[in-house]
């Protein structure tokens, strides 16, 4: 069953730790043992995960236990997006233009143009998702 939109919510908001901290959903069935299945659904908003799975993430990204289970019952707030990038810049506010700038992780095998061209797509996506939210809160 899809994710309703607060469960959503919560998918987005690990995806968006893990884009920070740069890591992938792979590194995510690492940390956590559960089947790459469930975390690419999960991620993608096509189901929700279980209880003990929703558990191993939170570790795995230092949440609470019953972060996700909040956010997803429609908890209006935000868990705390820790980057694990020592030389990340930040201001005294704790936030910079390049701290809100998406990192990526260039693959093997990608020439420059292609690797432009993903980059382009992916934060065209991005910024479409962005302005979904805020028109839906």
């Amino acid at each position: 069953m899809a994710q309703n939109s607060s469960q959503r919510r919560a998918s987005d908001l690990v995806a968006a730790w893990l884009a920070q901290n740069e890591k992938n959903p792979a590194w995510l069935v690492d940390q956590t043992g559960a089947d790459p299945g469930t975390i690419g659904d999960f991620l993608n908003g096509v189901r929700w995960p279980k209880t003990g799975t929703q558990g191993k993430i939170e570790k795995a990204l230092g949440w609470q236990p019953g972060t996700i289970r909040q956010i997803g019952n429609g908890a209006d707030f935000d868990p705390p997006m820790v980057n694990l990038r020592k030389d990340s810049p930040t201001s005294s506010a704790g936030r910079t233009e390049e701290a809100d700038s998406l990192l990526y992780r260039r693959p093997d095998g990608i020439s420059d143009s292609e690797w432009d061209k993903l980059k382009s797509e992916t934060r065209d996506y991005l910024e479409w998702l962005i302005e979904k939210a805020s028109r839906e809160r």
